[in-house]
């Protein structure tokens, strides 16, 4: 195997994903999610190389594995784009001090017609969805999220499909969100109730920059627009971000 190959640049930028990465994940076994989904995704190595290690590294900056359950890397226009996914967001809201627990799911036709979801707003709040597993769900029609938080108060975010539509029409990865429509459905209602749960103090912001991935947008030639710049990040991340660069520029033999 050629020492200047995308899984051999990889291995060589362990030492760097591992000041990127939080102690429970161990540098060893991100590098190996890495190699194991470019092995099982060959396409994704004639990718810009650019891209694909700036989001190998968004990826250990966030603390979420390359393994398509917690995220995943995905090509848009020749380049690589990082895609929390939903157990990468229910994982970092769960690491959060205040919040308790987060449930969420998609609303079906059928399951409004025979009562078998209910939300109802007021003094006496309260959401009750009993999913129809088996049988005919009809169309999907919406999506929800709940937080809990520590002291047992509880904060939802029910969508409607045109609400979640309108907002997955901005930014990138249109082929990503129609093949994995639950996925982005369920992760704009995890957004939404993340917005208005109280999320203050030293936490705050705690998820902002693993949302960040989802809001950048593309123009049709495939140029990148961000959103407004988020606060310096620490230095560890900034000497990561510059090593992805000085690999990705280095020359191939």
């Amino acid at each position: 195997m050629s020492n200047t190959g995308l899984p051999a640049i990889i291995d060589r930028m362990s030492g760097e994903f591992a000041k990127a990465l939080p102690s429970t994940i161990p540098a060893e076994r991100f590098v190996r999610c890495v190699k194991s989904t470019l092995d099982a995704n060959p396409d994704l190595q004639n990718l810009e190389r650019t891209s694909v290690l700036a989001s190998i590294m968004k990826a250990a900056q966030d603390g979420l594995v390359i393994d398509g359950k917690e995220a995943a890397i995905v090509p848009f226009k020749g380049k690589a784009t990082y895609i929390p996914m939903v157990q990468g967001l229910v994982k970092k809201i769960r690491q959060h001090s205040k919040f308790a627990n987060l449930s969420y799911g998609i609303i079906y036709q059928n399951e409004v017609d025979t009562g078998r979801f209910q939300y109802v707003k007021g003094d006496d709040e309260y959401l009750k969805h009993d999913p129809i597993i088996f049988g005919d769900r009809g169309a999907a029609i919406g999506a929800y999220a709940i937080v809990t938080m520590d002291d047992g108060t509880k904060f939802r975010a029910v969508l409607r499909k045109d609400q979640i539509e309108k907002r997955l029409a901005k930014g990138q990865q249109g082929g990503a969100k129609v093949e994995w429509q639950e996925e982005f459905w369920l992760k704009t209602a995890i957004k939404a109730v993340y917005k208005i749960a109280p999320n203050s103090g030293d936490e705050a912001g705690y998820l902002d920059g693993v949302f960040r991935a989802d809001e950048i947008e593309h123009d049709a030639d495939g140029v990148v627009h961000e959103p407004a710049p988020m606060p310096v990040q620490e230095k560890p991340q900034t000497r990561a971000a510059a090593a992805v660069k000085a690999r990705a520029e280095a020359p191939l033999s």
